[in-house]
């Protein structure tokens, strides 16, 4: 199974980080092969909203730090997205790359019953960390990416969300957290979706 891991946080030893190393190693010792991509070391823009990924091209037209990225998560087996909750969202970094996955959809994918052009959904890790210590707070990020994530036929979202960790170095103790990531690697590559 090749896995592509995409590391939305500015810092390399970051919690939502430490969380998806933790799957990505489980994942590593299970067989799978890793590609891993820390987005705040690549140079990249936003969508443009040219939409010639819509007339004139199958893939986005932007030649950047990200066009290997989204070339690699197009060919995975499986994908981790991880992040810390900034500004009651996904970072700057992966929301980036989540807007120009839009690239993978086809022209007219709102009326299609397969808007996309991957060749099946693919399993999706979404890994959220954040400071505030309510759960209640920012619990709309999951759902929310999830469902778009799934109304364009890209992902079957599987969440592991952790709250109250606002130092790097806080998940750590965290141990339920970190087992449940692994556990969750063995599922996956187990039962691949």
């Amino acid at each position: 199974m090749n896995i592509v891991g995409l590391f939305g946080s500015p810092r390399r030893q970051g919690n939502s980080a430490t969380v998806a190393r933790h799957f990505l190693r489980r994942a590593e010792q299970q067989g799978a092969v890793i590609r891993s991509y820390y987005l705040n070391d690549l140079t990249y823009r936003g969508c443009q909203a040219c939409d010639a990924c819509k007339t004139s091209h199958d893939c986005c037209v932007l030649r950047d730090d990200l066009t290997p990225v989204l070339a690699a998560v197009f060919e995975a087996d499986l994908v981790v997205m991880a992040s810390p909750v900034y500004y009651a969202d996904v970072s700057a970094q992966l929301k980036g790359f989540i807007d120009r996955s839009y690239s993978y959809l086809l022209p007219g994918y709102i009326a299609k019953d397969h808007p996309n052009r991957l060749a099946r959904r693919k399993p999706l890790v979404f890994i959220l960390t954040q400071g505030h210590r309510d759960p209640e707070m920012f619990a709309d990020i999951l759902p929310r990416y999830r469902d778009i994530f799934y109304w364009t036929g890209f992902a079957e979202t599987h969440p592991l969300r952790v709250v109250d960790v606002y130092k790097p170095g806080d998940v750590d103790s965290r141990g339920e957290m970190l087992a449940a990531a692994e556990q969750l690697a063995d599922r996956l590559l187990r039962d691949p979706e």
